[in-house]
């Protein structure tokens, strides 16, 4: 049989990884050197940097850096394979038990492979952090299983993750880390143990003043009961630093538990948000000062063709300012071209959103609250024109989204659908109860409806909408984002997502609403 060519070669193990549905592997499962050459010259193969990692290249991934994005979870698994017994530890560890699935700048990971300490990037700006356990007495690696984005890997327990955290963990992720305590449950015996193999009495000490700060009074009767038992004396708080350098925000010390430690986690988020954009608003100067809604209203409508425009071109539709105006003018529209009615459905759709959030601030009295039936009706409104077309269904508009969801060109990974309920009422509640100007509630609101992304398709155009129904009930104007800054503002909205930055989005906001006022 004559031997095959390298391109043979190269095509054959391609097609082998799509069939098998192994997107991404370890550099030990590359075809020879010939062949890996032939699928990285074509396109069809990507490696990370220094090239311990690979994803298979095609129509669905046919840029390397994004499919290595896409691939990171994948990526991990095969990095703790290749340095197994290994654990994804530490403040990423407690980030998944949390339910967070976004890509970390840094990975934590403990391994018992070697005594070596590894530094694995899957990307530029994403590094795994391999660092060898402790051999005390010897190196031991205990791990749980944990399902991430589709992927199976091995996290540490928690009461091990619990003892591994840092000073500088706790520091830098302080609500992470309070609001997984609020509800966290261990066995009593299982945590003796897990201290006896690693005593660090400052940091047990620091744990049990921070669990009875937020209200877990049994996670800290536990450490007390550890503490007395292993030592002598105890460590002051001063010594833990709590109270001094870790100071316990109200927004969680003062609200009970969810029992739900992600639930906790979204509305503590709301409520930092909350704080940071408020202070952003008094420092940026906004004029607060409310019009009377009827003449706000007249002007949302003058506003109404370009807010139609900016906010449709926004989410990627090739629409032109004639397209707004016949469907604004109410003209027949139909067309064999299904992308172009389905462009066309969209404008009627926000069309008649738009008048139906106008409806609701002219309803409310003195500032809109906030609620899932109106969310749920927007969204109808939103997208009834396409059902109408056929270009939907029906069943589609029924309810919150059913399936996971993905934000093109950014690294945060919304929540699993069946968290959405229980947050969209936690989002309702926040905002209705929170005391903050009109315009740190309309940043909040629209940045945590994206965060949550409660709806397959539609969610930006929807918090844009949400935003001004808040502006407009308190008297301020109709902002439109236009479509000319959508980097600037994706780049605010990541900013908040994955750095839990929220100063930028909001002085984003600030200076939009400030435009809008000025053009009265």
């Amino acid at each position: 049989m004559a031997e095959r060519s390298p391109r043979d070669e190269a095509l054959a193990w391609w097609e082998e990884q799509i069939e098998r549905e192994k997107y991404a592997g370890a550099a030990e499962d590359l075809p020879p050197a010939a062949a890996e050459r032939y699928l990285r010259d074509n396109a069809l193969l990507a490696l990370t940097p220094g090239g311990w990692g690979w994803v298979v290249l095609g129509p669905a991934h046919p840029e390397a850096d994004s499919a290595l994005r896409q691939n990171y979870w994948r990526l991990v698994s095969e990095a703790l394979r290749i340095y197994a017994p290994a654990v994804i530890d530490r403040i990423s560890a407690v980030r998944l038990y949390m339910g967070e699935a976004s890509t970390p700048p840094l990975l934590h990971v403990t391994h018992a492979s070697s005594a070596s300490e590894r530094k694995l990037e899957v990307v530029p700006g994403l590094t795994v952090y391999l660092r060898p356990a402790a051999p005390r007495p010897e190196p031991r690696i205990v791990a749980e299983e944990m399902v991430v984005d589709g992927v199976t890997l091995h996290v540490s327990p928690p009461v091990r993750v619990l003892l591994s955290l840092t000073v500088t963990d706790i520091r830098d992720h302080r609500d992470l880390v309070l609001t997984w305590l609020q509800s966290l449950v261990l066995a009593q015996p299982e945590l003796e143990q897990a201290y006896e193999r690693n005593p660090r009495p400052v940091l047990l000490e620091r744990i049990g003043h921070l669990a009875e700060a937020v209200g877990n009074r049994r996670l800290a009767e536990q450490v007390r009961r550890i503490a007395t038992a292993f030592h002598r004396t105890r460590p002051s708080r001063t010594h833990t630093g709590v109270g001094r350098d870790l100071v316990i925000p109200r927004y969680i010390s003062a609200q009970p538990s969810l029992r739900e430690p992600w639930l906790d986690r979204f509305r503590a988020k709301l409520a930092r948000a909350a704080e940071v954009s408020a202070e952003v608003i008094r420092e940026t100067g906004v004029d607060l000062s409310p019009a009377p809604v009827d003449s706000i209203l007249r002007q949302a409508r003058t506003a109404k063709a370009e807010d139609t425009y900016h906010s449709t071109t926004i989410e990627g539709y090739r629409i032109t300012r004639e397209h707004v105006r016949a469907v604004l003018a109410g003209t027949a529209l139909d067309s064999p071209d299904r992308a172009e009615m389905e462009r066309l459905m969209a404008l009627r759709g926000y069309s008649q959103a738009f008048e139906r959030t106008v409806a609701f601030a002219a309803e409310a009295d003195g500032g809109a609250r906030l609620s899932e039936g109106m969310v749920l009706d927007l969204f109808v409104e939103l997208w009834g024109p396409s059902v109408d077309a056929e270009i939907m269904t029906a069943a589609e508009l029924r309810g919150w989204r059913q399936a996971p969801v993905y934000i093109r060109g950014s690294a945060y990974v919304p929540p699993a659908p069946g968290k959405v309920p229980q947050m969209m009422r936690v989002w309702a509640d926040s905002l209705n109860q929170l005391e903050m100007d009109a315009v740190s509630r309309a940043a909040v609101a629209h940045w945590a409806f994206v965060h949550v992304h409660p709806f397959m398709d539609g969610n930006g155009r929807l918090s844009r909408l949400l935003m001004n129904l808040i502006l407009c009930s308190a008297g301020l104007p109709w902002t439109i984002i236009r479509a000319e800054e959508r980097r600037e503002y994706f780049d605010a909205l990541e900013q908040a997502d994955i750095r839990e930055d929220y100063a930028p989005f909001a002085r984003f906001v600030a200076t939009r609403v400030a435009r809008a006022a000025e053009m009265r």
